[in-house]
């Protein structure tokens, strides 16, 4: 007798892929039918000296009812060794997608298990998208051929991806939003009462028009892990942490440089992520949301919370004066070049510098710095030794006077109460 069922549940432990550890819990959508045989059922052997075949019936199509999401289909391969994981690939860039940098989860194979579903909404936007799965063994991979698929964005016009939310308490230093308006109201979660100027989630449009107070969790976009329920980021569920308007009191902040540009070696291809945030110790505690990472690594990981909330005294601060310089150095340390020198507001995407929520639901300041690309005058080495440095305008670009002063930088260096600094050195 063929049986069949759909179901999802939590599976830990996902196998290291390339080197790099894919500590996740995954959320999978299993269609089983012919249970008990046909179709790759044999159990994987780790010692197989034979590698799996491809993947077969590989399709990418739009998730139910939810939009920048991706549902990937398949069957096990027809020859070769069963495999012990699948492995799922995706790019922007056609012929791009089966390559490490480009790696999105690995997928334990399940014994007599005659088809696969993996929802992929991992950060996606409305661009044409590639994606490859591979079966994999100790004895090899086997890819399929590329599959496009462009995930469908908001509807009514919206943003073009839903965005991350607020989970972390903030503290707008000047009176200014995000996106550079002024704050008029004060933080609800009565949704009539809203002040969008933050620049903050929710964005007026893409929540149900019979929601009156936030957080909206949509029952549509939960994932199990440990137990609980997590409703992810960057989908329709919308939650906002508590902020406040700090333009009557001097903000003293401490200034904390991503790990990333310590820890990792960089070089004359590197596209460069840095952030820099600035938080302080706030007299009263503020609503915060509990967070907790889902899957996925780097560019590619997903947060979100079980919808409880706690209190905290410590929250970012987003100050409009920031500027941002980057400067080539000489062998004496002394700048003798200069990339960038930006202010808010200039532009938008890599190679601008933004204030942004992260994944994990925090405020920072951001710039992709895509070293690969730019191009240097004569004379000007992309080897050695860089300076970043966030200063404070003592004037914003919306004419508010510096309100915030440094008292400490955490893997940088602080010059003064307006000012701190990390050096990166780039080799080869």
């Amino acid at each position: 007798m063929k049986t069949s069922m759909i179901f999802r549940f939590g599976l830990s432990g996902c196998l290291a892929r390339l080197g790099g550890s894919m500590a996740c819990s995954l959320l999978l959508a299993l269609a089983l039918s012919g249970c008990g045989g046909g179709g790759g059922t044999t159990t994987a052997s780790l010692t197989s000296a034979v590698p799996p075949g491809v993947p077969t019936s590989f399709t990418v199509a739009r998730t139910q009812s939810q939009t920048l999401s991706a549902t990937l289909n398949w069957e096990p391969p027809a020859d070769g060794s069963a495999p012990v994981s699948y492995e799922i690939y995706r790019s922007t860039t056609a012929g791009t997608a089966y390559s490490a940098d480009n790696h999105v989860i690995s997928i334990p194979a399940v014994a007599g298990q005659a088809s696969y579903s993996f929802i992929d909404d991992a950060g996606l936007s409305a661009v044409d998208t590639y994606w490859v799965v591979s079966a994999r063994n100790v004895a090899g991979e086997a890819p399929t051929a590329e599959v496009s698929y462009k995930p469908v964005g908001p509807a009514s016009g919206g943003e073009s991806s839903f965005g991350n939310n607020l989970s972390s308490p903030l503290v707008f230093a000047d009176g200014i939003g995000l996106a550079g308006a002024a704050i008029s109201g004060s933080w609800t979660d009565v949704l009539a009462s809203v002040d969008y100027n933050t620049g903050l989630r929710p964005i007026s449009g893409i929540l149900p028009s019979s929601l009156t107070t936030l957080p909206y969790l949509d029952s549509a976009d939960t994932y199990a892990l440990g137990g609980a329920t997590y409703y992810k980021q960057g989908t329709s569920s919308t939650w906002q942490a508590q902020w406040s308007n700090g333009s009557g009191t001097l903000q003293h902040v401490a200034a904390t440089w991503g790990d990333n540009l310590t820890s990792q070696s960089l070089t004359s291809n590197s596209t460069i992520r840095v952030e820099v945030a600035l938080a302080e110790t706030v007299p009263s505690p503020m609503t915060a949301y509990t967070m907790q990472s889902l899957y996925g690594t780097q560019v590619n990981e997903v947060q979100g919370t079980d919808g409880t909330t706690y209190t905290t005294t410590t929250a970012a601060v987003f100050a409009a004066n920031a500027h941002l310089t980057v400067q080539k150095l000489d062998a004496s340390g002394v700048p003798v070049y200069t990339l960038y020198d930006q202010t808010l507001w200039q532009g938008d995407g890599p190679g601008y510098f933004a204030a942004e929520v992260t994944v994990s639901g925090a405020v920072t300041y951001g710039f992709v710095w895509p070293m690969k690309s730019v191009t240097l005058p004569a004379g000007i080495s992309k080897d050695g030794t860089w300076r970043i440095t966030l200063s404070l305008d003592s004037t914003s670009p919306k004419g508010t006077a510096n309100n915030t002063e440094i008292d400490s930088a955490t893997n940088g260096v602080l010059d003064s109460a307006s000012q701190t600094h990390i050096d990166v050195n780039i080799v080869g």
